[in-house]
């Protein structure tokens, strides 16, 4: 009966124009196609959805669906468009309001920004959107040469990512280096990449530049997403995992101490999270009562 159940959901997807291959939409799950073997990831390179979404016109900032697709080269809305809106969404670039595309924020920042230090930023912004892009980033050291082998198996045992590993990397890596986030070619078939670190929310309010390398006390980075649900428990806001973000600064103060014939260093390098909110009033209230509840005063 699951044989006969997979069939028929194959055979239904073929119908309906929407692709079978692992090659499609990363979160699409429900969204464009169920896979048999593996997890899916993102239709478009980075650079390939900022070109789709040039389409959309500057001063309305929305298309309607239908014409959206045909700007694509799409007859219909359906099939082969689909997996590309969903790109799109994935990195944060546009979002549905009725039968309407729209251009996010920080699509208008990428496209038009005022600065090319603005527009930088925000392309960076918008790969590290794209979750399974973001965790495969972080988990590689930066400013390093690192082992391709061992992203190849990064991707493949924890990302789960099985049926078409080589494209998966190519649009990273082609994706990471239109973000300005890889030094060198994006070569799939090079055994080391070498990464440069995504330097974001500047405390002093400035827009940094992506591939920037030097590190300074004003500089934000991505915590590990490893670390992010302990650093969250421990603040009491668990309940925001699924809509926040976890950085830390590049550097910080150190206090060395001796006593006791031992040596201690103390570190201090603060962290923020950020959170989009759903009522701002309610959820504020929420976050000083579980800060509270950890002893933080807020």
């Amino acid at each position: 009966m699951i044989e006969t159940r997979a069939t028929a959901e194959i055979a239904e997807m073929a119908n309906s124009g929407v692709e079978t291959v692992q090659d499609g939409d990363a979160e699409a799950g429900t969204k464009s196609a169920r896979r048999l073997h593996g997890k899916s990831f993102v239709y478009l390179t980075l650079e390939d959805a900022e070109k789709a979404v040039r389409n959309i016109d500057e001063h309305e900032r929305r298309m309607s669906k239908a014409n959206f697709a045909r700007a694509l080269g799409h007859p219909e809305a359906k099939g082969r468009f689909i997996h590309k809106l969903n790109a799109l969404q994935d990195y944060k670039l546009v979002e549905m309001k009725g039968e309407y595309v729209s251009l996010t924020d920080l699509a208008v920042e990428m496209l038009y920004g005022a600065s090319a230090h603005a527009r930088a930023r925000a392309r960076a912004q918008a790969f590290l959107s794209y979750e399974m892009f973001k965790r495969t980033f972080v988990e590689c050291p930066k400013n390093q040469d690192h082992q391709m082998s061992y992203v190849l198996d990064f991707v493949r045992v924890t990302l789960r990512i099985v049926n078409d590993m080589e494209t998966y990397i190519r649009r990273f890596l082609e994706s990471a280096a239109y973000a300005g986030l890889l030094e060198g070619e994006p070569d799939p078939k090079a055994p080391t990449i070498r990464l440069r670190p995504a330097l974001v929310a500047p405390s002093n309010g400035e827009v940094a530049a992506a591939g920037q390398t030097k590190a300074s006390e004003d500089q934000w980075v991505l915590v590990a997403p490893n670390e992010v649900a302990s650093v969250l428990d421990g603040l009491g806001l668990t309940q925001y995992q699924n809509r926040c973000d976890v950085t830390q600064r590049s550097a910080g103060d150190v206090a060395i101490s001796m006593a006791d014939g031992k040596i201690a260093v103390e570190v201090r390098r603060p962290m923020r999270v950020t959170i989009r909110p759903t009522n701002m009033l309610a959820d504020i209230t929420e976050i000083m009562k579980a800060l509270q509840s950890r002893g933080f005063k807020a």
